[in-house]
């Protein structure tokens, strides 16, 4: 993995495949200038405590509505991603198509999950660009603690952030209780773009708030011609 030729796009991401079939096609977009937003969720064991009563899935209802509400419904395609012992990967949808389903189980394949959500991004984009377009986009990774299980390394996952960034793609990062909060900092993602949350209902729900909030405004910015970029994503 150190010699020249080695690249992040040489990592095998089970189910990939499966995300791009359900990804919209480019040429029905109704933007020349799409904003991209995936939501990357920690499903391990220790998540479950949001499995209960459905607190998840009504605070992902939220996020969805949230963005349908707003005049950037139409400039803006979501993904969801989760990640437990293995990861699994939605393309990209419009926001009525937005997947709110959530279970747990599992350990936490977190670096597997930002490879994921990396190369998703990346090859979406560069077909928006093959077909004139000017995308941008952001990551936005919730998660309650480390990495345990993953294939890739905490220096693969740390590269790709590296790579979105460099890309002009936001890489924002939810920390959900003690264990958490050193993560973000360990991966590269900037202080700005880290918020810490308790691990409880009452966090959850203002996390997912604040994820809906930060991700309509810098699709505003974007389609504004005022550029996207690594940097405040949270400033709304």
């Amino acid at each position: 993995m150190k010699n020249d030729d080695y690249n992040l796009d040489t990592i095998e991401i089970d189910g990939y495949e499966d995300a791009l079939n359900q990804n919209v096609d480019v040429e029905e977009l109704d933007t020349a200038t799409p904003y991209l937003c995936v939501v990357d969720i920690d499903k391990s064991d220790s998540m479950d405590e949001y499995e209960y009563n459905g607190v998840m899935s009504d605070c992902l209802k939220n996020f969805q509505s949230a963005i349908l509400g707003s005049k950037q419904a139409d400039e803006m395609l979501t993904a969801k991603i989760t990640f437990g012992s293995s990861v699994d990967i939605g393309g990209f949808v419009k926001p009525e198509d937005f997947d709110c389903s959530y279970t747990t189980s599992g350990m936490t394949a977190l670096n597997d999950s930002i490879i994921a959500g990396r190369k998703l991004i990346v090859d979406y984009m560069d077909q928006i660009r093959d077909n004139g377009g000017t995308p941008r986009g952001c990551l936005v990774i919730l998660s309650d603690g480390w990495n345990n299980c993953s294939k890739a390394s905490d220096a693969d996952a740390r590269r790709a952030i590296e790579d979105l960034r460099k890309r002009e793609v936001a890489v924002a990062f939810i920390a959900f209780g003690e264990d958490a909060k050193g993560i973000a900092q360990s991966l590269g993602v900037k202080p700005e773009n880290v918020k810490d949350y308790s691990k409880d209902e009452h966090g959850l729900r203002e996390a997912l708030n604040m994820v809906s909030k930060s991700a309509i405004s810098a699709s505003k910015r974007a389609s504004a011609g005022l550029g996207g970029g690594d940097t405040g994503f949270f400033d709304v």
